[in-house]
């Protein structure tokens, strides 16, 4: 009898022990954290387009600098969103399925939020 509890509880065990080896595969792009620096990258860009859009309006810039700044803005963010948008068609995610509802609803608040108005 108390062979056969030891046999069972080290079949428990072992079974602990290697289950995260046998457990859920991860997208190898998600170990390196890709998408978190990615998001991370893009919201900074598009916090410093929304700041040159309220500095423009509180009238700290002029048109000029206005117009230069959101373009060089919009040019370092461009291929952040280029490599998020490729890195998601390659995962197999399809746009309209492959967002949460949360993080989709969050994306579509800070557009509404910068563009000012729905899409």
């Amino acid at each position: 009898m108390i062979l056969a509890v030891f046999f069972l509880f080290s079949l428990l065990l072992l079974f602990y022990i290697l289950s995260p080896i046998f457990g859920e595969r991860y997208w190898p792009f998600m170990r390196g954290g890709v998408f978190e620096r990615l998001y991370g990258e893009r919201k900074t860009g598009i916090w410093a387009i929304s700041d040159v859009d309220a500095e423009y309006e509180m009238g700290k810039l002029t048109e000029e600098d206005h117009s230069l700044l959101r373009e060089q803005f919009k040019a370092e963010v461009a291929p952040v969103l280029l490599r998020e948008k490729e890195l998601t068609i390659n995962s197999g995610l399809s746009p309209e399925k492959g967002l949460s509802g949360e993080l989709r609803e969050e994306m579509i608040k800070e557009v509404i939020r910068i563009c000012g108005k729905e899409l």
